[in-house]
């Protein structure tokens, strides 16, 4: 299989694993006398039997998460079109043809290099699971992708932080009547249904610094009420817990009464907003358009704003981390500058030299 055109079967790994023998030493390994031995081999190597490799079959189809396998699915198939069209292999892929590949994505077609990093890990991943030397760990392509970046540079837009004052401006604005596609406005009532939404989403993407794709996935039974109002939610998997350990955060009292608003009697099961990622965003653009707080606004602008909230009040980076989840302190750095600025070195020397000095004691 793994000389040949490779559809969306190459992402379980079993399909070129189960070639290979799996050297096992009997006297060290429990229950060896269950895979039928390759006769052809060493008597100390041994082969899957089909009950193994569909256990291994289910276990690598949770290597990764749905949402970065549904990303690598389609960026490995925008790379196999671009190589059909000009005649070369795909798999495996040269390492030079992969470079002008991501070049073309970024010159011509003008998409960022977070992308271009995907897409150039989706390659890397179907050739890493066929057991094919990994084209993306050449230096050719290291070069595009880091030369990528360093062009864009700061004109990669980041979302803009939906901070505290910007929640007041949706939270005030959200259930006016708007106009349709149709060009038609809303009835005052569909209006207060979709605003009653909006601002539901809003608030708990704020209060527990949520993920699009994390905020799609919640159902009502991972909301629990504490006696003083406020809530605690179950993040039962997100990008930076594949493994599902799961998160229990804090959701605040106004939050917890917005959210109980909307639910109408639903059950348990049910999805709390019942809206994808791309939509959650588009809801978010709206609602901040029709706050009068202009453009830049996405489903990361909430996690955004909170992480600017908490840093302007002194929380610090640790922490920070903590509460959003991150695994690296750059991108909450990154996220803050603007607001940690004036606890930098040089700030805390101006500030030193403006306190109040005490005069010299006399004896």
């Amino acid at each position: 299989m793994c000389g040949q055109p490779v559809s969306s079967a190459v992402f379980a790994r079993v399909a070129c694993l189960r070639q290979r023998p799996v050297t096992a030493f009997r006297e060290r390994t429990p229950g060896t006398e269950l895979v039928r031995a390759n006769p052809t081999t060493a008597p100390d190597a041994v082969l899957l039997t089909d009950s193994d490799g569909q256990n291994l079959d289910w276990l690598c189809s949770h290597e990764v998460s749905p949402n970065t396998i549904r990303s690598y699915r389609s960026q490995w198939r925008n790379f196999v079109t671009w190589a059909t069209a000009r005649g070369i292999p795909a798999l495996p892929a040269e390492p030079e043809h992969v470079a002008t590949y991501l070049a073309g994505r970024f010159e011509l077609l003008g998409h960022r290099p977070a992308t271009l990093r995907v897409a150039a890990a989706a390659i890397a991943y179907v050739h890493n699971n066929c057991g094919l030397e990994n084209p993306c760990s050449h230096p050719d392509v290291k070069r595009t992708l880091r030369g990528a970046t360093r062009v864009a540079g700061k004109a990669q837009k980041q979302a803009k932080g939906l901070t505290a004052e910007a929640l007041d401006a949706i939270a005030a604005t959200a259930c006016r009547a708007r106009l349709g596609k149709n060009g038609r406005r809303e009835s005052a009532q569909a209006a207060a249904r979709r605003g009653c939404v909006d601002i539901a989403l809003v608030r708990l993407m704020r209060d527990a610094m949520l993920r699009v794709s994390e905020c799609a996935a919640l159902t009502w039974s991972d909301i629990d009420t504490v006696p003083d109002g406020s809530g605690r939610l179950l993040i039962r998997r997100s990008k930076t817990d594949p493994d599902g350990e799961g998160a229990v955060v804090f959701v605040s009292a106004p939050t917890m009464a917005a959210l109980a608003s909307i639910r109408n009697g639903a059950p348990a099961e049910l999805r709390v907003f019942e809206l994808s990622p791309n939509q959650i965003s588009l809801r978010i653009k709206k609602a901040a358009l029709a706050a009068g707080l202009g453009d830049g606004f996405s489903g990361h602008s909430p996690r955004v704003g909170m992480a600017q909230d908490l840093a302007r009040i002194g929380v610090e980076l640790p922490s920070l981390m903590t509460a959003g989840r991150w695994r690296s302190p750059t991108m909450p750095a990154h996220y803050t500058r603007n607001e940690t600025a004036d606890r930098g070195a040089v700030a805390q020397f101006y500030n030193h030299l403006r306190a109040p000095r005490e005069p010299p004691r006399t004896t």
